[in-house]
């Protein structure tokens, strides 16, 4: 099972800001000087861009959630809708889906950040695939036709060549789509989510964006580990410094230090924090990031980028 990060921010897209970028070019210059100096015609750039820390030589990205999973018999399967969808679908046309294929997708919620890349999803516009949509809200159809509707967008749901069906799910209960067995189960958010378990040959992981945990709600963990047992990898909402969290309570998003416990509690192999905070430069993320996970008994905690790639 492979899986891609296509989105990583909340809230709304988020382009790097124009201060942003002068600082990153202006550090990158001041690191490449001295080894320019020394290394006079040796110097390689692809060298020196490799041995950059990851904050200056790849952004954290501005799109918002959109994960993509490939089984190991290529069945797809698409998790959210933000504005990475977008670059997903040229992806999979530069890999030749025009010529037919299918394509399944399961929403959390439907939020703004969380469906606006779909009508800009290009394979959706193709006669030749089949859509398959999952999710636990019965009128999941009417509120992506509502995006569409003509004050809002040009082209109308339905106009969309793509062959569609809607399929309701129930929640706490397993369904095949594809080669995934996939089990949603409710997140606390306003609204309402539904987070994901989606395994494959004996792996699993966990996609748990758009929930608030406090400290006093870590029970709700506690019963997906007794549900779902050993998980591999945990994708989950870090939105919020601790003091922002104390400070948001009810926003619907949870502080990196209790997205970490989530994960010791469900004793992951792999932790991947997400759900960035739009109004966050990259260097406050890292910096968030690098906080909140002080202290953490697991093996591997990673902040999410875009384009970001795991195996199981």
């Amino acid at each position: 099972m492979k899986i891609k990060l296509y989105g990583v921010r909340g809230s709304l897209p988020t382009p790097i800001s124009e201060l942003e970028y002068q600082e990153k070019i202006e550090r990158i210059l001041e690191k490449a000087l001295p080894e320019i100096l020394q290394k006079g015609n040796e110097f390689s750039v692809s060298d020196f861009v490799r041995s950059l820390d990851p904050l200056l030589a790849k952004p954290i990205g501005g799109n918002t959630t959109c994960i993509y999973v490939e089984s190991s018999l290529g069945s797809r399967l698409v998790i959210d809708c933000g504005s990475g969808m977008r670059v997903l679908g040229n992806e999979l046309l530069k890999n030749g889906i025009a010529s037919g294929g299918r394509i399944s997708i399961c929403l959390t919620h439907t939020h703004w950040d969380h469906i606006q890349g779909w009508p800009f999803f290009k394979p959706a516009y193709m006669p030749s695939i089949q859509i398959d949509f999952y999710s636990t809200i019965a009128n999941l159809k009417e509120r992506l036709e509502r995006q569409q509707h003509p004050e809002n967008f040009p082209v109308s749901f339905d106009s969309m060549a793509s062959s569609k069906t809607f399929t309701l799910l129930e929640k706490d209960k397993p369904s095949r789509i594809g080669d995934f067995k996939v089990t949603p189960f409710l997140l606390r958010h306003p609204g309402n989510c539904t987070g994901y378990h989606v395994e494959e040959n004996g792996k699993s992981f966990l996609f748990c964006t758009d929930l608030e945990v406090r400290e006093e709600g870590l029970d709700e963990i506690e019963r997906l580990r007794k549900e779902f047992g050993k998980v591999n990898l945990l994708v989950i909402d870090a939105q919020y410094s601790s003091d922002e969290a104390a400070a948001k309570i009810g926003w619907g998003h949870t502080a990196g230090k209790i997205a970490v416990r989530c994960g010791e509690i469900l004793g992951v192999d792999r932790l991947v924090l997400t759900h960035h905070e739009p109004d966050h430069a990259d260097a406050d993320i890292l910096r968030i990031f690098e906080s909140e996970k002080s202290g953490s008994s697991l093996a591997e905690v990673k902040l999410a980028k875009e384009s970001d790639s795991f195996v199981l």
